[in-house]
């Protein structure tokens, strides 16, 4: 909050979500952009244009039906070779209405790349360069409970003390005042709820034009009506004012402040403006936000993770925040949300001596909110994590093939090298399946193919009854410890568990919980043990498990630059099934998604870059494609961050006819025995029992546990997980059983967390 008010109310307080929705719906009145909306906000390109404010407007009259005259309007486009100077590429300037509007319907990339909206965190931030224009603007950001109206007194709240979610609605008034003893020009007056996802290099404590961090706006919703325009169009259904009527002088009785600001776009000394601002956070985010790989799972809202960062400032250093806890991710990483008012202008405009004339941030006031969206799941979740796993085949598929060709092509070169050029010109292979420039996706057809060849094997090998039943599960071999080392093999150990996703609730943090709220963060594991022997080498006892422990892995990916072209499932991150012959694997050691996915893919990088240059990058009978090649160096190239929480509310149970309980130990819990079904020459022992687990009780390993009474939440806030394109977050259950010979057997069941 921008001050302290005693009549400060939470958020809720007043009415009830539900209802407060249902009355903001009826009362804001939904409109599309008006063009000089547009013009005003959203198509303000990097490169200023010479216009003065301070001039009167031109007069619009009426004119016959035949005419075709135009009120003509003195414009300068600028054009300069020093556009490279600014920290981002050079954009070409429009310079017709003709070319702006092409441009905006191509709804590229490229158009939202060139304006001022997205390269807010790199203009110059005169604030704090001690502009006596800038540090006499003061902005303040207000919210209130309802929809704000004129000689109305608002009810103000405090939203860092409020988890928002899908659908609700964000309410309140920006005030400028201008305390210089001249009027303050300005070219644009934004008022935005963002949504940016950033990775900053701690090092890098200042705006490093070289090394910049990577900042992805993925929700960017501008208030049209708090934002300055020419346009004056009603905010509410209960207005009736006229679109071409200013309200010059318009005042709100309650506070007496200004509503209407300046045509001339000045801020008049001592006088205070107010905009009034609504917002309502979507359902999803737009299809665009994955408009290169378009994986579903990447259009969906994103939970606020990670401290954030003031990005406009010189020393890009964390922001205070009294309400931060503990989310396990990276430390120069976050994603955050946040009401912003800024108002930007053209150094000139301001005295700010810079080599060529260019927009800056004048001033900016930013509140962070904090947002926990409603968790989605695909309908068939089988079916969709199998369209995942087909994916991702066909993807290192493509790659193989792509690696295949490019070493053929340098083989082939080899050889005309050694014997003489081949008569025969030298072409590009058509034999890779690889994605083409005009297809830069894996085509439905392929993908259903690769999924029925999967659905086929799977049946092909499934149809015996006993193994019907899909498992987790670690095979090792079994020795007894001597002086010596280790004995010949005595039988085979098996932890198993059945394939599940296991879920429980998000736990807010203390301050944001619900106290009349409860959260069932327990979950049940079946497991089983088994041991199985040649009984023809004589009776043997199985041996007794040791011990068995439980860890809440959290894992955290990220690619600092380029985007993630596939979805990420389980197995990719741990194995279903490990066989370990000699034992003396630990639980730590088997492989994870570094190894099964990182490090395959670093190889195919420096293959392929191999290749390349061994061939010419500019050789024609070897190409790849930019985007593959740019979806294989951002596998190459993700980062993990996994943190272990250790588990101590463990209770064994068993349920059955013959004999159920608690036991106090995994050793307690009696064995059954019985003939193998695949070799009857072999005997079978089997520890079936289930595992009650409270991840309430989960704390960092090295920490003191949590106390008696307390939760585990309190402390720790585990978001729900989720996948972006540059950023995702996983959790599995990690069970580990460790033998007396130092064996350790684990599996590993993937958690959901929604909200």
């Amino acid at each position: 909050m921008s001050e302290d008010f005693s009549d400060i109310h939470p958020v809720g307080s007043m009415r009830s979500q539900e209802s407060r929705s249902k009355e903001d719906d009826a009362l804001i009145n939904s409109i599309l952009p008006s063009y000089h909306m547009f013009q005003s906000t959203i198509s303000k390109k990097l490169v200023p244009n010479e216009e003065s404010f301070k001039e009167d407007p031109p007069l619009y009259e009426m004119s016959p039906m035949s005419s075709n005259g135009v009120t003509p309007v003195n414009t300068s486009p600028f054009q300069s070779d020093e556009i490279s100077l600014f920290p981002f590429p050079a954009i070409p300037v429009a310079n017709s209405e003709e070319d702006t509007t092409q441009t905006f319907n191509q709804n590229s990339a490229d158009f939202w790349e060139s304006t001022v909206l997205a390269h807010v965190h790199n203009l110059d931030n005169l604030a704090e360069k001690n502009n006596p224009m800038a540090t006499n603007l003061d902005i303040k950001v207000f919210f209130t409970d309802e929809i704000c109206q004129k000689g109305v007194k608002p009810n103000l709240i405090d939203p860092s003390r409020t988890e928002y979610k899908q659908g609700d609605y964000i309410h309140g008034y920006v005030t400028i005042n201008n305390t210089y003893h001249e009027p303050i020009p300005f070219d644009m007056v934004y008022v935005v709820l963002e949504g940016i996802l950033c990775i900053v290099q701690l090092p890098n404590t200042g705006k490093d034009v070289a090394n910049p961090p990577t900042v992805v706006k993925f929700l960017n919703m501008l208030d049209l009506f708090a934002s300055w325009s020419y346009a004056n169009i009603d905010r509410l259904v209960t207005d009736s004012g006229d679109p071409h009527d200013w309200c010059d002088g318009e005042i709100d009785p309650w506070d007496n402040t200004q509503l209407s600001i300046d045509v001339k776009r000045l801020f008049r000394p001592n006088v205070t403006y107010k905009r009034y601002f609504s917002f309502r956070i979507p359902e999803r985010l737009l299809d665009d936000n994955c408009e290169v790989h378009s994986l579903d799972a990447h259009c969906t809202l994103l939970p606020t993770l990670g401290k954030a960062f003031n990005l406009s400032s010189e020393n890009r250093i964390p922001m205070y925040d009294e309400n931060y806890v503990k989310d396990l991710t990276f430390m120069d990483s976050f994603i955050g949300y946040s009401v912003s008012a800024r108002v930007m202008g053209r150094a000139s405009q301001y005295h700010h001596k810079v080599q060529t004339d260019k927009y800056v941030l004048a001033r900016e006031t930013s509140v962070p909110l904090r947002l926990l969206p409603y968790s989605v799941f695909p309908e068939f979740e089988e079916t969709y994590n199998q369209k995942v796993n087909a994916y991702y085949r066909a993807f290192v598929k493509s790659v193989d093939q792509k690696i295949e060709e490019g070493k053929l092509v340098r083989e082939r070169l080899k050889a005309e090298a050694k014997h003489g050029a081949s008569s025969v010109p030298l072409t590009p292979f058509s034999l890779t399946s690889s994605r083409t420039s005009a297809s830069r996706t894996l085509t439905s057809d392929k993908l259903r193919h690769q999924y029925m060849g999967q659905v086929s094997s799977h049946k092909k090998f499934t149809s015996d009854k006993s193994s019907a039943v899909s498992l987790y599960q670690h095979v090792s071999a079994y020795r007894k410890k001597t002086l010596t080392g280790f004995s010949k093999v005595m039988g085979t150990l098996t932890l198993a568990t059945p394939k599940t996703k296991l879920k429980i609730p998000y736990v807010p943090p203390l301050v944001f919980r619900n106290p009349l709220q409860g959260y069932n963060t327990k979950v049940r594991v079946p497991l089983e043990i088994t041991y199985a022997h040649d009984s023809r080498e004589g009776k043997q006892r199985p041996p007794e498990p040791k011990s068995i422990s439980c860890d809440l892995i959290v894992t955290t990916i990220r690619s600092k630059k380029h985007f993630i072209p596939v979805e990420f499932s389980h197995e990719m991150c741990y194995y279903e099934e490990y066989v370990d012959d000699m034992g003396h694997k630990k639980s730590e050691d088997l492989e994870s998604f570094e190894t099964i996915v990182i490090k395959p893919f670093q190889e195919y990088y420096h293959s392929l870059v191999s290749i390349m240059r061994d061939v010419g990058f500019e050789n024609d009978a070897y190409r790849v494609e930019t985007l593959l090649f740019k979806d294989i160096k951002s596998m190459a190239l993700l980062q993990t961050k996994k943190i272990n929480l250790a588990v101590p509310d463990v209770k064994i149970i068993q349920t059955g006819e013959k004999s159920s309980g608690s036991f106090s130990g995994i050793s307690s819990v009696p064995w059954t025995q019985s003939s193998s079904q695949v070799d009857e020459n072999y005997s079978v022992f089997a520890k079936n029992f289930m595992l009650d687990i409270d991840f309430n009780s989960c704390h960092l390993k090295g920490a003191p546990q949590v106390v008696p009474g307390k939760s585990a939440f309190d402390e720790l806030c585990l978001v729900p997980d989720f996948q972006t394109c540059l950023m995702a977050r996983m959790y599995f259950l990690r069970i580990t059983v460790r033998h007396k010979n130092g064996v350790a057997q684990a599996v590993h069941v993937p958690l959901t967390i929604y909200q």
